[in-house]
C-alpha cells in the first residue's frame, strides 16, 4: 500500500497504479484508470484479455466502466489536475460488438441508457443474431448425424434379426458331429451350425491348408 501510494497518490504513476491495481484483483480501479485517466482503451482490453481467466466477468466490468465510471476521489486522485471521467457510451458499444462473446448479453443491453437508439447497437444485435443462427445450424446438423446413425443401427438391427437361426441342444456340430449341446455356438453363412471352439480349429486348419 505504501508502494502503491507513493506511485499514484503523491505522484501520478498512473500506468504503474493500474498494474498494482491488477495483481491485488482489484480489476474495476485498474480499469477505471485505463479507461477514464489513461484513456488507453487498448491497455484495457490487454488487461481484460489477460484477467479473463481468472475473472470471466472482465469485459463486463470494462463495458460498465464506460457507461457508469468511478469518481476520481473512489481513488484518491481528486487532488490531481484530471478530468472528471463522463460516460463514453460510443466506447461502450465499441466494446460490446467486439467482445459480445464474453460479455452477457442481458446484462450489456440492461447497462445502455434508456435513449440508446436500435441503430447503435445494430451491428451487435446482428453478430449475436449470426452466431445464434451458426449455433442452431450446427445443432440440426448433429440432431441430423445422430438420427442417420440410429436409423442405421436400426436397421443393421433388423437385419441381423432377420437373418435368425433357431438351435436346439440337440442339433449336431457340422464339424465334430457332436451334439451342441449348452456349449458356445456359431453358424456358417450356409446355416451350419458349429461348437465356436470347432469353427475356430476348422478356419485354422483351412488356412494352413
Amino acid at each position: 500500500r505504501r508502494v502503491r501510494g507513493s506511485l499514484g497518490y503523491e505522484i501520478p504513476l498512473y500506468q504503474e497504479l493500474a498494474i498494482l491495481y491488477g495483481r491485488q484483483r482489484e480489476c474495476d480501479k485498474a480499469l477505471m484508470l485505463y479507461c477514464h485517466v489513461l484513456k488507453d482503451r487498448a491497455k484495457a482490453e490487454e488487461f481484460c484479455n489477460t484477467y479473463y481467466d481468472i475473472d470471466n466477468q472482465i469485459y463486463y466490468k470494462l463495458l460498465r466502466m464506460y457507461q457508469c465510471p468511478m469518481s476520481l476521489e473512489s481513488l484518491r486522485l481528486d487532488k490531481f489536475k484530471l478530468e472528471q471521467p463522463k460516460p463514453d457510451i460510443a466506447s461502450a458499444i465499441d466494446i460490446l460488438v467486439r467482445h459480445y462473446k464474453h460479455i452477457d448479453v442481458k446484462q450489456a443491453l440492461a447497462l445502455l441508457p434508456a435513449d440508446t437508439k436500435l441503430q447503435d447497437v445494430e451491428e451487435f444485435l446482428c453478430a449475436i443474431l449470426r452466431d445464434r443462427t451458426t449455433d442452431s445450424r450446427k445443432n440440426l446438423l448433429l440432431k441430423s448425424l445422430n438420427l442417420s446413425d440410429n436409423l442405421k443401427v436400426k436397421s443393421q438391427k433388423m437385419h441381423y434379426q432377420k437373418d435368425k437361426l433357431i438351435v436346439t441342444a440337440m442339433d449336431s456340430c457340422a464339424v465334430c458331429n457332436k451334439r451342441v449341446g449348452e456349449c458356445a455356438i456359431a453358424f456358417y453363412p450356409d446355416r451350419r451350425i458349429v461348437h465356436y471352439g470347432c469353427m475356430s480349429r476348422d478356419v485354422t486348419s483351412s488356412t494352413d491348408t
